[in-house]
């Protein structure tokens, strides 16, 4: 299933936060610390293993232990190249550092790293609010039919300059791509410093607040960071920059249960596969999700003229989407 065009903005290249300073996390410590880990590794590096099999189409018993699973994949590679591959990337999932942000509290937390300390706090975020203030529902969003519309008339607008595809409120659960980071151009004398430079994939339930993963731009470094927000805390891990111009092939975001009896969401941000960053989120359900990615300068009180910076050259390939009650035997276009 292909994104469609939901609104393009007066500039190229969005963003759902008004707090717009450089988006590291250099106050988060990367240092192990004997703060309990209040997470289940193990569960989530399963969750992630079990979808990657789903996603490649690969049969599986749920009940089985991975390292069952692993044994019958070793099998079937003798004879089969696309068991191999598969086994190969289980196996490479396996040793990939997992960094869990608690959306309640802000901490973070690595498998191989410890404790890391607390993610950002944004007060102010939601794109939604622009259309509710408006007495809108999100799901009345249309795509617009004027090719130069006004800020005041573009959903999230004032936010800032962007380029976003998203599909409707159908319950999408997945989005995978090949991306290119953009190289970013700010003026000198200082102008435009309350301006950043985002690349992300957004999943938008039809009420409430929503989660996003992708790359933030680190302006005073030339570098990105891939990050992951939810519940109003957005954490950027320092130890996995990227330069302008990086290809980050099969980034996936995606939303699932961790276990049978999770009552809520978990969003899972997978890099290759040797970087996992997953977030809780409040979401219950996701029948209405609509699924979203967007190239972005955000600036608070964007008019339509006063954002001064470039985000040049960036490229989304192979996008391919899944909706939650499909059989997924992999992602679709």
């Amino acid at each position: 299933m292909r994104l469609k065009k939901a609104a393009v903005s007066l500039a190229a290249a969005a963003m759902l936060f008004t707090a717009l300073t450089d988006f590291s996390s250099a106050e988060v410590s990367t240092v192990k610390d004997s703060k309990a880990i209040p997470v289940d590794f193990e569960q989530h590096k399963r969750v992630v293993i079990l979808e990657e099999l789903r996603s490649a189409g690969i049969p599986f018993d749920d009940q089985t232990s991975l390292q069952g699973i692993k044994s019958n994949l070793e099998l079937k590679s003798k004879s089969n190249i696309k068991a191999a591959q598969v086994l190969d990337k289980i196996q490479q999932l396996e040793n990939a550092d997992y960094v869990y942000l608690d959306s309640e509290t802000g901490d973070v937390y690595s498998s191989k790293r410890g404790y890391l300390g607390k993610a950002k706090k944004y007060d102010e975020f939601e794109e939604p609010q622009a259309v509710e203030d408006k007495g809108l529902k999100k799901d009345q969003v249309q795509i617009l039919s004027k090719s130069n519309p006004t800020v005041q008339e573009i959903f999230g607008g004032n936010t800032g300059a962007f380029e976003r595809r998203q599909l409707n409120f159908s319950g999408f659960d997945g989005i995978i791509a090949n991306v290119t980071l953009p190289t970013v151009e700010y003026a000198s004398n200082n102008v435009g410093l309350d301006e950043q430079a985002w690349v992300y994939y957004g999943f938008d339930p039809s009420s409430g607040s929503g989660v996003e993963g992708g790359y933030s731009y680190q302006r005073g470094r030339g570098i990105w960071l891939p990050y992951i927000r939810s519940g109003g805390f957005a954490y950027a891990d320092e130890a996995y920059k990227k330069n302008p111009g990086d290809v980050v092939n099969n980034l996936k975001f995606y939303l699932k249960k961790a276990s049978s009896s999770a009552t809520t969401y978990t969003a899972y941000l997978i890099v290759g596969a040797t970087e996992v960053k997953f977030a809780s989120t409040s979401l219950t359900s996701i029948t209405t999700t609509s699924v979203k990615r967007v190239t972005s300068i955000a600036k608070a009180g964007f008019d339509g003229t006063n954002i001064v910076g470039k985000s040049l050259n960036q490229k989304w390939d192979s996008v391919q989407v899944s909706l939650h009650n499909s059989d997924y035997p992999e992602f679709r276009k």
